[in-house]
């Protein structure tokens, strides 16, 4: 069976959670099928020309231009293509995220008005949605960019089933369907009606939704997820198979050692976006610091442009006892949960949450909202909802003040999460192959 991933690639500094599930699924998955796996690249590379139509607008030259210039064989004979994209970009993201003006960018694409011709017919040809300007956000470009090297790299590829994951590569999973009569599953690994606060009108939601209901089969990483497919994108659950993701164990040394903290340390560790409960978690520090003194909240995660927490209601009365170290990489991330005492999690919108389940990993006790996958996982690990800020902090000044519990919490969450494997979940999606090609 020859299977055509259209994935993530880890990368320390880009890809956060998906980048790591893609790599531990496909490492997985390629030790039971022939899989091929097309990333988008994974650092800032500038691609110095962007001459790419369709696969018959190109001419020789262009079409070793692709060999040559805009793609990596990386390791396994699997390909990395340049063009740099984000797997968490939102269709709410501001101006300033924008490379190029509308005008600059046709320029640079074309030096001709018969190739900018060409193109606008192309795209109408191509892409199903009006609004999906591409001339637009430079996002929308590099989906077009991305979309047109990975039908001219298919031409030369053989492929049972197409297997794309997230949203930026659904178009291209789309047109190899239907452009090759193969199987699609899509795997959502988060959606856009999460990452914009619980909306539906964006052309990223419009993408999702289309891809959904073209896909023979779509894979959500957690119940939770699925029952947000069913509501919010109109997808029979029929369609819709559950696969939990697992440990990707880090290449470096972990210590497990006893914390012998003088201030109690509390994590959060996520995006700083709206979905992750950022400000809910600046109310759980006042409620906590209402009791006791001797606690430090500790944040990392990247935000948009610089994050203001100042602005955050009741930040001025926690600032002393509070540190944001911003990104950090993966290694220094496990080095956190080590250091710290509690991770905090409440999350107004989570598909899974692979920070609780490192956390769990590590011997870090987790308190998290039940709005999340890994709440599915860790199912005796204490839990409040997102808003209850609270019984959020109640949970965390038990662990604090009793010893017994902490130590039950960690052996339970070790325990759940010991179910967990990339093998088993590789197994599950090889199944799903196996049923749409009748094997």
């Amino acid at each position: 069976m020859k299977v055509l991933s259209l994935a993530w690639k880890y990368h320390p500094s880009i890809t956060s959670g998906v980048g790591v599930a893609c790599e531990g699924l496909n490492n997985a998955l390629s030790k039971v099928v022939d899989l091929t796996v097309i990333y988008p690249k994974a650092s800032k590379t500038k691609v110095e020309k962007e001459l790419i139509l369709s696969s018959d607008d190109l001419d020789e030259t262009q079409k070793v231009q692709i060999e040559k210039e805009y793609t990596t064989l990386i390791e396994d004979g699997n390909i990395e293509l340049a063009v740099r994209l984000d797997p968490y970009f939102t269709s709410g993201q501001s101006k300033e995220s924008r490379l190029h003006n509308i005008n600059e960018k046709v320029e640079a694409l074309h030096s001709t008005h018969v190739k900018k011709k060409t193109r606008i017919k192309n795209i109408a040809e191509k892409i199903p949605f009006d609004e999906v300007d591409v001339f637009g956000e430079s996002v929308k470009e590099k989906i077009f960019l991305y979309n047109r090297m990975v039908e001219e790299l298919a031409a030369n590829l053989e492929f049972d089933i197409i297997h794309a994951h997230d949203w930026m590569t659904f178009l291209a999973g789309i047109f190899l369907k239907d452009k090759y009569n193969k199987p699609l599953v899509l795997h959502v690994h988060s959606l856009e009606y999460d990452r914009v606060g619980h909306k539906k009108t964006s052309w990223v939601y419009d993408i999702e939704r289309f891809a959904m209901s073209k896909a023979d089969t779509v894979i959500s990483v957690s119940d939770y997820t699925v029952g947000l497919i069913e509501s919010i994108y109109g997808l029979s659950r029929k369609r819709i198979q559950k696969i939990y993701n697992a440990i990707t164990i880090p290449d470096f040394r972990i210590e497990n050692k006893i914390k012998h903290n003088q201030i109690f340390k509390v994590l959060f560790a996520g995006r700083i976006y709206e979905n992750k409960g950022i400000e809910y978690f600046i109310e759980i520090a006042n409620h906590v610091l209402k009791k006791v003194k001797d606690v430090e909240f500790v944040v990392v995660g990247r935000g948009r442009g610089n994050v203001k927490f100042e602005e955050i209601e009741g930040f001025n009365k926690i600032e002393s006892y509070f540190r944001y170290l911003g990104f950090v990489k993966r290694n220094e991330l496990f080095q956190l949960y080590n250091d710290c005492d509690v991770l905090c999690m409440p999350s107004v919108s989570e598909p899974f949450g692979l920070t609780a389940i490192e956390a769990a990993y590590v011997g870090l006790p987790v308190v998290l909202s039940p709005n999340s996958g890994a709440s599915e996982i860790l199912k005796r690990t204490p839990k409040a909802s997102f808003w209850n800020t609270k019984m959020f902090a109640d949970h965390i000044l038990s662990i604090k003040q009793k010893s017994e519990l902490r130590k039950k919490i960690i052996s339970d969450n070790l325990e759940d999460i010991s179910k967990l494997s990339w093998e088993t979940s590789a197994s599950k999606v090889l199944e799903i192959y196996k049923g749409l090609l009748n094997l």
